[in-house]
């Protein structure tokens, strides 16, 4: 599992350029980087001057970066399918018994037009969101994860969601236990089986959400401003909401700050922007603070972005050391650290180490398929290629402070036909 980075602010700061350029930055650096995006606008693909996709895409020209715009509706529909299906189904039969066969087939034909985003709350989309992003957090090929959220105000609706849809899903798990016969009678015990077990899956994952988003050493929240009454005004508002939630705010981006020049107009630009920028680091004095000067021309394309990100974090890091945390950047420092770690040793057994933060020991599962290790959390499941096939049985694991090791036997070499024999 990669290190989060958070990447917010009011709209027009330059919040996704910031985004874009700090991702170009630790891929440049050798980390495998996966820049994902929520805003609706597609303003990313824009940045990288690059088309991305609803998956992991490999961004042209930068090894390793991927990239992806994510699609909460889409997502929606797929997860909850069988709702309108199975009212639709398996109300059949006992509907026509307590009702009737024509008062059965109107509750039918309405229950059949139903979509699932019909059946959710406003702004489960949002969530939904985080849903998508925790299943490539935990994709052993990444890294880093760099989150271009939404806006300020839906990205704070949206870090509240998790607990309100604990508390949503608590409720109507409630309700299904102490309905369970008359469920039972009206939908099939098949199907109410399966809508508890979804909703109870639903819950897991948002439990899930909370843990990793309060874990402030995997992720952080950079602050996106500029140096403008309103801009700071939002900033101060989202840094006290974030705060709330217990989400660490690893620092203050301020875009687009007039250079030092000979010319009245910009001196008075400057002394205005130095009189916010003195309230900004007065209000974020224990929080660091990178200042980033206004550039002659559009930030836009790969080449831009990444003297944009050295702009902003300082010359590009080296190579990270295999085993612990390393800090990296100079004016906001971050830590990282590698997500997946393979090796073998002079044995011949292959050791892997991958990063876990927020997983729980028992929610954590193994399998084997062919030279593939499946390893599932919390719902999510990731394939780690082993490069060999290899016998799950005398796999050992141990999981201590989100770190999971395990080792896997050397391969056993084939018996010759003599000593077959």
């Amino acid at each position: 599992m990669g290190s989060l980075i958070l990447v917010g602010g009011k709209g027009g700061v330059g919040k996704t350029t910031t985004a874009c350029a700090t991702a170009c930055w630790f891929a440049k650096g050798g980390l495998r980087t996966l820049l994902v995006s929520s805003d609706p606008a597609h303003s990313t693909s824009d940045a990288l001057g690059f088309s991305l996709g609803h998956t992991p895409t490999q961004v042209e020209g930068v090894p390793f970066l991927w990239g992806m715009e994510l699609d909460p509706q889409a997502h929606l529909e797929t997860l909850l399918p069988r709702v309108s299906g199975s009212l639709e189904g398996s109300m059949v039969p006992n509907m026509s018994t307590l009702l009737g066969s024509d008062a059965a087939e109107e509750v039918i034909d309405g229950a059949s037009s139903i979509k699932a985003g019909e059946l959710m709350l406003p702004g489960l989309d949002e969530a939904l969101a985080f849903d998508q992003l925790i299943r490539h957090l935990e994709d052993p090929r990444f890294d880093v994860i760099v989150f271009d959220t939404a806006p300020t105000g839906h990205t704070l609706r949206l870090l509240a969601l998790p607990e309100l849809l604990d508390q949503w899903t608590g409720r109507i798990l409630k309700i299904l236990r102490m309905q369970g016969g008359l469920r039972s009678l009206l939908f099939g015990r098949k199907q109410q089986d399966e809508m508890q077990e979804e909703l109870e899956r639903l819950s897991r994952r948002i439990a899930h959400v909370r843990r990793v988003l309060a874990d402030g050493d995997h992720a952080r929240f950079l602050l996106v401003t500029i140096a403008e009454q309103m801009a700071i005004d939002e900033t101060v508002r989202a840094a006290e909401g974030l705060s709330e939630f217990g989400i660490n705010i690893g620092g203050v981006v301020v875009n687009r700050l007039t250079p030092d020049l000979d010319f009245d107009w910009l001196q008075g630009r400057r002394s205005i922007e130095q009189r916010h920028l003195k309230r900004l680091k007065s209000h974020f004095e224990d929080l660091p603070l990178a200042e980033v000067p206004l550039e002659a021309t559009d930030v836009h394309g790969i080449e831009a972005l990444e003297a944009l990100g050295v702009s902003i974090h300082g010359d590009v890091i080296d190579e990270l050391e295999h085993d612990g945390p390393q800090v990296v950047g100079k004016q906001i420092a971050m830590t990282v650290r590698k997500g997946l770690i393979l090796n073998t040793d002079a044995e011949g057994a292959t050791r892997v180490r991958m990063y876990l933060p927020g997983a729980r020991k028992e929610e954590i599962g193994l399998k084997g398929r062919d030279s593939q290790l499946l390893v599932s959390a919390n719902g999510h499941e990731a394939a780690i290629d082993i490069g060999r096939e290899f016998d799950i049985t005398g796999l050992k694991a141990t999981f201590k402070e989100s770190i999971l090791s395990l080792t896997l036997p050397p391969s056993q070499n084939p018996l010759s036909d003599s000593e077959e024999e």
